[in-house]
């Protein structure tokens, strides 16, 4: 399993009837980031309109107005990210008014299309649900164990400490292949590895 996110962060800016619509696009690694994210385009964009936006963070959905008539403006930006299956992301439209209303149809249709082009230009990366594994082992199965994870894609990083009772690997492991990786780890090892941690990782 996995979720898609964007795979880069990028801007797109439309212009209809006068007003500027700019849009950023970017991956959410943690649902603190909102905050300063919204802060980081409120000092860059001075001036503008509104800063409105829509994130999806797992189950946690969001969405803001900032001040455009309700339902116009951060709803239709996240029904943008949610028709794409989009997750832990967030796309911030912000508006420069240029003097001629919209009506409520106009502003969404403006706020979703500029948030679809900035994703479309953000592009989508696949990232797998992975855990973190540290591990003591006995020296004689280091060597072996660390062969077996540096040729295996189900391992996406590696490495080696030692401390004063021996050797630790810690490993990143695909969720997909916990199960057959245990089972690998006992074989590697006879039985004598011993998971001193596993942890969940967010992306």
């Amino acid at each position: 399993m996995g979720f898609q996110t964007p795979a880069r962060r990028a801007e797109h800016e439309d212009v209809v009837k006068g007003s500027r619509f700019i849009a950023l696009a970017q991956h959410l690694p943690h649902l603190d980031a909102l905050e300063a994210l919204l802060d980081e385009r409120r000092r860059a964009l001075d001036g503008a309109s509104h800063h409105v936006w829509g994130m999806r963070w797992g189950e946690t959905l969001r969405s803001s107005d900032d001040g455009e008539p309700g339902g116009t403006a951060g709803r239709p930006v996240l029904e943008v990210v949610l028709k794409r299956d989009l997750d832990r992301v967030v796309v911030v439209v912000t508006r420069y008014f240029g003097g001629t209303k919209l009506g409520a149809g106009g502003l969404a249709r403006a706020y979703g299309a500029a948030a679809a082009r900035a994703l479309d230009a953000a592009g989508v990366r696949l990232v797998e649900d992975r855990e973190r594994w540290r591990a003591r082992l006995p020296y004689a199965a280091v060597d072996v164990v660390v062969r077996h994870a540096t040729d295996d894609r189900a391992i996406m990083r590696v490495a080696t400490d030692y401390d004063a009772a021996g050797p630790i690997v810690t490993l990143e492991v695909r969720s997909a292949d916990a199960e057959r990786w245990l089972a690998l780890l006992a074989d590697l090892t006879r039985g004598q590895a011993a998971l001193i941690e596993r942890a969940t990782l967010d992306a």
